[in-house]
């Protein structure tokens, strides 16, 4: 029997109540959830970025990984989720925000074992919403099209269709809706101001607003 395909999608950043939100703003979460397996109870041991995802990529406590705050790189030896995958016989793939190195593009040894790699340690600071700039495995910089999640999603799919003949583990890190760049601007996806124009908003939301 086939090894069935893994994809981790993070989002950074959002509202408890983003998905399953009367104003459908993640209709295809939300369309997952409903036909997938939807974990509904879930916490993080850490609120703070770096810590969080490597308590997500190992499984361990920050106070075991050494990751307690930002800025502190992932340890070269933990085992992480590619290496496990990898031993298990996938290819192994990240895209997108990494936040768990010390520089861009990040090292090779400080990539948690992942195989092939499109990404940044802060990608806020490499790109913004139509401007994206990654780095590729060899750690070149790789200027992508279009809205950055858009971007990064077509880069998933490229990866699935390039391994559609074994099993892969690809983690796709979001940075949307965290806050977007150096220049702290939050430009929307083409059209969606105009699509949520006078809709529903939560009232501490309506109260600030912007768009």
């Amino acid at each position: 029997m086939r090894k069935p395909n893994v994809i981790v999608f993070l989002t950074d950043q959002q509202r408890w109540d983003t998905t399953g939100n009367p104003l459908d703003v993640t209709p295809t979460f939300d369309r997952m959830a409903r036909y997938g397996t939807h974990a509904e109870v879930a916490l993080t041991p850490q609120p703070v970025c770096a810590p969080a995802r490597a308590a997500l990529q190992t499984g361990r406590y920050p106070t075991t990984t050494g990751v307690y705050r930002n800025g502190i790189p992932l340890p070269p030896q933990e085992r992480t989720l590619a290496r496990c995958f990898a031993e298990a016989g996938y290819a192994t793939g990240y895209l997108g925000k990494w936040h768990l190195g010390t520089q861009d593009p990040v090292p090779q040894d400080e990539r948690g074992g992942y195989r092939e790699w499109l990404g940044a340690n802060l990608l806020e600071f490499t790109s913004d919403a139509y401007r994206t700039v990654a780095y590729d495995g060899d750690g070149e910089p790789v200027a992508l099209p279009g809205y950055r999640s858009d971007a990064f999603v077509d880069a998933a799919i490229r990866f699935a269709a390039d391994h559609h003949d074994e099993p892969f583990f690809l983690f796709l890190s979001l940075i949307e809706p965290h806050h977007q760049n150096e220049v702290d601007d939050y430009p929307a996806p083409d059209g969606y101001e105009e699509r949520y124009q006078g809709r529903w908003m939560p009232p501490d939301l309506a109260a600030l607003g912007g768009t």
